[in-house]
């Protein structure tokens, strides 16, 4: 018993310097853990805040309407450019969500695919991603697409 408090007696600045990094590091650990909660609540709030103004959008104005039904002719009537510029957005706003959804923030890939094949069996989403998908991410044109497929 001697030997330990010898050993303390030599070495006690040392071993509060080792304490102090040890407490430090947790510290740290515990600030970073909180940080990344408050960062993804806030990412949480950001993504359903920009939800909430795009699909508002889509039904406040009425040249938007048809972009969520299910029997449109495009023939007829084709798409207009309000409808693919919304539509492009949108797009945007489902690549934002894929990437927090492969990053494991916010959603789940199950969750963003069972959003992708309700709205992109839609005709007019389903036509105008056939020709917007070019020059996008080839790993989400591959994720929507593979989407699609399975619905049908």
């Amino acid at each position: 018993m001697a030997g330990f408090w010898g050993w303390i007696d030599q070495n006690w600045f040392a071993l509060l310097q080792s304490v102090g990094i040890v407490c430090g590091l947790l510290f740290t650990s515990i600030s970073i853990r909180r940080d990344t909660r408050a960062r993804r609540t806030t990412d949480l709030l950001a993504l359903t805040e920009r939800h909430q103004e795009l699909w508002s959008e889509l039904h406040r104005r009425p040249d938007l309407q048809r972009l969520l039904n299910k029997e449109v002719d495009l023939v007829s009537r084709p798409v207009s450019a309000a409808e693919e510029e919304f539509l492009k957005i949108a797009f945007v706003h489902f690549y934002t969500g894929w990437l927090l959804a492969k990053s494991g923030a916010l959603l789940t890939l199950e969750t963003m695919a069972a959003d992708v094949r309700v709205f992109f069996e839609l005709p007019i989403p389903k036509f105008v991603w056939k020709q917007a998908r070019e020059g996008r991410d080839a790993e989400f044109v591959r994720f929507v697409d593979k989407c699609v497929i399975e619905r049908e």
